[in-house]
C-alpha cells in the first residue's frame, strides 16, 4: 500500500517536471484535444438528431373474452 502511494507521488512529481519542461507541447496538444471533442460532439449531435425515430405510443392489447 505504501508502495503504491510512492509511486504514484513520484509520478506526479516526474509527470510535472516533463510538463514543465516541455510547456508549449503540452499547450498544443490540449489545444488539439480541445478541438477534436469539438468536432465529436458535433458529429455526435448530429448522428442523433438523423437516428432519433418519433416515438410510437404503445399500450396494452385488450384481453380475449372467451366464450
Amino acid at each position: 500500500m505504501i508502495i503504491n502511494i510512492l509511486i504514484f507521488v513520484a509520478g506526479v512529481i516526474v509527470g510535472a517536471l516533463v510538463a514543465r519542461n516541455n510547456q508549449e507541447e503540452v499547450n498544443k496538444v490540449v489545444e488539439e484535444a480541445k478541438e477534436l471533442a469539438a468536432k465529436a460532439e458535433a458529429e455526435l449531435k448530429e448522428l442523433k438528431a438523423k437516428t432519433k425515430k418519433p416515438t410510437t405510443k404503445r399500450g396494452r392489447k385488450p384481453a380475449v373474452k372467451k366464450k
